[in-house]
């Protein structure tokens, strides 16, 4: 997809729910940046920055209205809930269903292999659509926005007795169970920009790869290598 239009902008705006007083920032949130690398000039920038912005916002949110739910739960348990809250596999499934792949501004090559249903886009979309908002309106902007987005999400944890653990120590404890020893993991490659880098790690158990994953960061990265090589143990 090219440049959007000022009507189809608009018509995105709706479609969200949402009112941007700088419609740019709405048209930058959803610049991927494959797009800026096969036509440099037609944007300043990628979604990125705005993802890093956003990122911290929902951090904050969700925090914060976890704190305001739970006011007698124990910090472990309450950054528990928000880490289930915040992961890339969470967050896709809120940018797929509002939609997000649909209006994303990728490259011819990253549009062929499926870009628009890649989770860590659709993720990554969401949060830089949250950092638009931010600098838009403010943070009760973005924290109605994400409240009112993520309502089932939060209710979900909500009723939960004991929110998901972390992937990597159920990889470990699957590891321990079959006789393995601790699974490692190595960065396979690093994506994107030097200040809003991808980075793609993968899980090897018994001395195989097992899972393959990618995130904003290092242990986001791993994280997901350890949950596709969960699977692949089931």
């Amino acid at each position: 997809m090219m440049k959007h239009s000022d009507s189809q902008l608009r018509r995105i705006e709706r479609a969200l729910g949402v009112d941007f007083a700088d419609i740019g920032l709405l048209e930058r949130a959803l610049v991927h940046d494959s797009f800026l690398a096969e036509f440099p000039g037609v944007f300043e920038e990628s979604n990125e920055r705005l993802e890093f912005l956003g990122d911290s916002v929902l951090d904050l949110v969700v925090a914060e209205e976890l704190t305001r739910r739970y006011p007698g739960r124990p910090e472990g348990a309450l950054t528990q809930m928000r880490a289930s809250l915040v992961d890339k596999v969470a967050l896709a499934g809120v940018g797929r269903r509002l939609g997000l792949g649909e209006w994303l501004v990728m490259g011819k090559g990253e549009t062929e292999i499926g870009g628009a249903e890649r989770e860590s886009n659709l993720a990554n979309a969401f949060e830089a659509l949250l950092g638009a908002l931010f600098l838009d309106g403010g943070y009760e902007a973005a924290r109605e926005f994400s409240l009112c987005v993520m309502r089932d999400e939060l209710d979900v944890v909500a009723d939960m007795e004991s929110p998901p653990r972390h992937p990597k120590s159920l990889l470990h404890e699957a590891a321990m169970e079959r006789g393995f020893p601790p699974p490692e993991y190595e960065e396979v490659e690093r994506l994107g920009s030097d200040h809003a880098p991808t980075f793609v790690a993968q899980a090897i158990l018994n001395g195989r790869p097992m899972g393959r994953g990618e995130g904003g960061s290092k242990q986001a990265a791993e994280a997901e290598a350890a949950r596709e090589a969960l699977q692949a143990l089931q």
